[in-house]
């Protein structure tokens, strides 16, 4: 094996994912969506960003606009519409599900990995019907009615419009939150950023792994020393790689966000190397469905098991990532995309060439790549409570317990041993399991959660 050049391991010998439905028609189906030149753009019927909450006594405060603080207020909403003036989600966005919005766009995805039946409404075939009432059922994929991210944010507009009419949303950041027990009805103290107070009875932390970015500890050394070129997936966008001849792009990582990156980044005419520790794994969705049905959360939540077993459980079943059949496809038979399972980077270096712009080379277990412009570090989150300042307070001075950042609950969701503060997202893995992050565990806290909410709310 050359030291100038790395070896790539050859496509033909990679195994290919098998693929249900037509291939010529999903790719006809993505290319239509790829075509578009609004992706995800926002919708004049979207909340208007307030922060006027100033010295109110709000009855629910969700803190977190995304997936899972819509999800839940649009559910409450559904089942009690007096609930909108004892409501409030408080998010640091000027408009809900940004994050996600911003991430969709910013890794040029094309389709959801969710079927349709997950989805931010309580009505479980509203994408579907959308999609008829549009004649865009196209946008639908095989084999799961697998939305189109188009389509599943045209739909999300649509749901946000309740939340428009009612008024709940606000743009705030929170920077501090303080429990007074015994301080009467509303003991929850949410302090913004702008130094502004307002009183809740009930929180709801609906947040997720967003702001806990995993490096790995041998990349913070080639991050420090090269902050522009060494960067994590989430501080980076297809859009913004503008190099004249085309980049050459290596991507760390084996789950689905490095595979849409590279496949993103090769549509734009760059050169991709894909890196992965271990062989690349195809799976539709990234945990046994299994675990969105009563028996495997009634025998995750057991008494018997400790909350440290659920953890290893759920880093079992959630494993180190994996890619799904179609983007897998992709990668395989795109020729400016080369594949590099079981391979460890050994070092990264700068090469600097007289007139030319700077370049890396990275050096790994199997030889040389040369000519690199950026290293894009598709390396996921590990959840952490101590990385929420505004929680910070909260954790020392009622020694919250934590399981590798996660926070014991109880049945309720409720966080031990604060009354009537609940969570939904990657905060709740403990007790909803693998599903916990993504959309589907939104309806999955929401049971969990109604009986408490409705209780609070009637009172």
């Amino acid at each position: 094996m050359s030291n100038e050049e790395l070896s790539v391991i050859s496509k033909n010998g990679f195994r290919q994912p098998s693929v249900v439905g037509s291939q010529q028609d999903n790719h006809q189906k993505r290319s239509a969506v790829s075509q578009k030149t609004s992706l995800l753009t926002a919708d004049s019927r979207q909340p208007t960003a307030d922060s006027h909450l100033a010295h109110r006594n709000i009855p629910i405060t969700i803190v977190g606009g995304g997936i899972h603080g819509v999800s839940i207020a649009l559910r409450l909403l559904r089942e009690m519409p007096t609930a909108a003036k004892q409501l409030a989600i408080v998010d640091r966005h000027p408009q809900p599900l940004t994050q996600w919005r911003d991430k969709t766009k910013h890794q040029g995805m094309t389709f959801l990995r969710s079927p349709a039946v997950h989805h931010i409404s309580p009505d479980a075939l509203g994408i579907v019907e959308y999609a008829e009432r549009h004649n865009r059922t196209s946008e639908l994929a095989p084999p799961y009615a697998q939305p189109s991210t188009q389509l599943f944010w045209d739909f999300c507009n649509a749901a946000l419009a309740e939340l428009t009419q009612h008024q709940v949303y606000y743009q705030c950041e929170v920077a501090k939150l303080r429990w007074d027990k015994g301080a009467g009805p509303f003991p929850f103290r949410l302090i913004s950023t702008d130094k502004e107070g307002f009183r809740s009875r009930c929180v709801i932390l609906a947040i997720g792994a967003d702001d806990c970015i995993y490096v790995p500890p041998a990349f913070a050394q080639w991050q420090r020393r090269f902050p522009d070129k060494v960067i994590h997936a989430s501080q980076f966008s297809v859009l913004a790689v503008e190099e004249t001849p085309p980049a050459k792009i290596v991507i760390v990582g084996g789950g689905l966000t490095a595979g849409t990156l590279a496949k993103s980044l090769s549509e734009r005419g760059h050169s991709v190397a894909l890196i992965a520790r271990k062989q690349l794994r195809t799976e539709q969705f990234d945990f046994p469905p299994v675990w969105l049905g009563p028996k495997a959360l009634a025998e995750f939540t057991s008494e018997f098991l400790h909350f440290r077993q659920r953890y290893d459980i759920i880093q079992q079943n959630r494993g180190e990532g994996s890619i799904t059949p179609d983007i897998m496809e992709a990668l395989i038979d795109t020729p400016n995309i080369d594949l590099y399972p079981e391979t460890c980077i050994r070092n990264i270096v700068s090469v600097n060439r007289k007139g030319q712009p700077q370049h890396l080379q990275v050096e790994t277990t199997h030889g040389v790549i040369p000519g690199v412009s950026r290293v894009i570090l598709a390396t996921g989150y590990q959840f952490n409570l101590h990385r929420y300042g505004f929680l910070k307070e909260l954790i020392t001075q009622h020694q919250i317990p934590l399981v590798r950042g996660l926070p014991h609950l109880d049945d309720d969701l409720q966080l031990h041993p604060i009354q009537n503060l609940f969570c939904s997202g990657t905060i709740a893995q403990l007790q909803i399991g693998p599903a916990s992050g993504n959309i589907a565990g939104a309806n999955l806290a929401y049971e969990r959660l109604r009986e408490k909410l409705l209780l609070l709310l009637s009172t």
